[in-house]
């Protein structure tokens, strides 16, 4: 059972994913496939909308740390837009608010 669904979106400058539900251990293989998916087809610009996410564990950190990392390796970057209050205040305690943009 999934608790997220994914939409991705091909932009000009790469690849932008659009994220509802839970990001928890339940999902965390799916989560982590579709962003491995993204930077194997080459795409190092990676946009998460994470307006609708209504719970992010310590699961969902560590796949997005995996993801700037490589995205950065790369050349490119990673951006959180529109996080919810959740993934905000997750963020700010995990000291990776820079990565957010409104």
């Amino acid at each position: 059972m999934n608790e997220i669904t994914i939409d991705r979106i091909k932009t000009p400058a790469g690849v932008k994913f659009k994220v509802v539900g839970r990001l928890t251990t339940i999902n965390e293989t799916y989560f982590e496939k579709v962003l491995t998916d993204a930077l194997e087809e080459g795409f190092n610009r990676i946009d998460l909308n994470l307006q609708d996410v209504t719970l992010m564990t310590s699961v969902g950190i560590r796949i997005i740390l995996k993801t700037y990392k490589s995205c950065v390796e790369a050349g490119g970057r990673l951006r959180i837009e529109d996080p919810s209050e959740v993934v905000k205040s997750v963020m700010e305690l995990s000291a990776l608010q820079q990565m957010m943009v409104d």
